[in-house]
């Protein structure tokens, strides 16, 4: 009799263990399409990440910039809405004149690069400095069409963080 138990015990442990691993396998699995999201958006817009500088540094198209400025803008006070992803989605199509697939794309890689600055204020703070010395103030009012689609997709009012956030742009870079 012991002998069953210990038996029973044994495959019991080694399906639990079997389980446990397969999850562990989807879970990379779906972290690695994640990241061929990201690889791809990159492809698409020539973007390079360099090392021994920030992964903001390696940002050459506005339309990137734009995109994670606003990821970063509505996340700010709340957890970002369906709402607002796609009002950040319309704004990059009307201001940079991109199709819906590149706004896309642009918005995942811009979400990253607000990972990669690890919160939502140092990543507007750095990646509007990146978008000025690209291409200088002219490249704010495009930026701020697209907040605004973004901001006023479900209707609601901007929160004391995002309006604190817009005076800020306005107050640093003059606009």
């Amino acid at each position: 009799m012991p002998f069953i138990l210990g038996t029973i015990a044994l495959l019991t442990a080694a399906y639990v263990w079997y389980i446990r691993a397969k999850g562990a396998a989807d879970m990379a699995g779906e972290l690695m399409n994640a990241a061929g999201d990201v690889r791809a958006a990159a492809r698409r817009f020539g973007y390079k990440l360099r090392k021994r500088e920030h992964p903001v540094d390696g940002i050459e198209e506005p339309v990137v910039a734009a995109a994670g400025i606003a990821e970063a803008f509505i996340s700010l006070d709340d957890l970002p809405t369906r709402g607002q992803r796609m009002g950040i989605l319309q704004g990059l199509q009307k201001a940079y004149r991109v199709d819906l697939n590149g706004a896309e794309e642009a918005a995942v890689l811009g979400r990253w690069l607000v990972g990669q600055c690890g919160s939502a204020d140092a990543a507007i703070s750095r990646i509007v400095k990146k978008l000025i010395s690209m291409g200088g103030q002219s490249e704010l009012q495009p930026l701020m069409a697209v907040l605004n689609t973004a901001a006023g997709a479900d209707g609601a009012s901007l929160g004391p963080r995002q309006q604190e956030a817009l005076q800020e742009i306005s107050r640093r870079f003059g606009l």
